[in-house]
């Protein structure tokens, strides 16, 4: 057997996989929690994105898209201006919850989640794409020539 053929050609790692997470949350309406669905969801090729997709009981799925790094600390401390406002609760579950106010002023829903569990699934996206790491994860070309095409 010939040296070279005894060494096996090197296969790049496996692409992060999409993590996601879903959990019931709680909309806060009247001082009273009224369950509705959540599902987090990152995927490593928008390494900056998180997307949250609320589905309640009764009605249409809303959809809301804000960067990691918010949610992130929006976990430890009060977080967030404008339609996005996030802050760490220590009440409701053993590491408490994590309320976000999401819209406008004149309107907008308070939805509370899991503090512990949404840590956990932060881990893992951290895991799935180190901080710091993001900006390598983007095929640059690609972008701007999406940026510049002529519709």
């Amino acid at each position: 057997m010939s040296e070279s053929s005894r060494h096996e050609t090197a296969q790049p790692p496996p692409a992060p996989q999409v993590r996601s997470w879903r959990t019931t949350a709680r909309r806060i309406h009247g001082g009273i929690g009224l369950p509705v669905e959540a599902t987090f969801h990152y995927d490593p090729d928008d390494p900056w994105a998180v997307r949250i997709a609320f589905r309640p009981p009764l009605g249409e799925t809303v959809d809301w898209t804000f960067s990691r790094e918010l949610l992130r600390s929006g976990t430890r401390v009060l977080s967030g201006e404008g339609d996005v406002r996030l802050c760490p609760l220590r009440r409701g579950g053993r590491e408490g919850r994590v309320r976000m106010r999401l819209g406008p002023v004149e309107l907008f829903a308070v939805v509370d989640v899991d503090r512990a569990g949404l840590r956990r699934w932060l881990g893992e996206t951290y895991g799935a794409v180190p901080e710091g790491e993001e900006a390598a994860r983007i095929v640059w070309a690609a972008e701007t020539s999406s940026l510049f095409a002529r519709p």
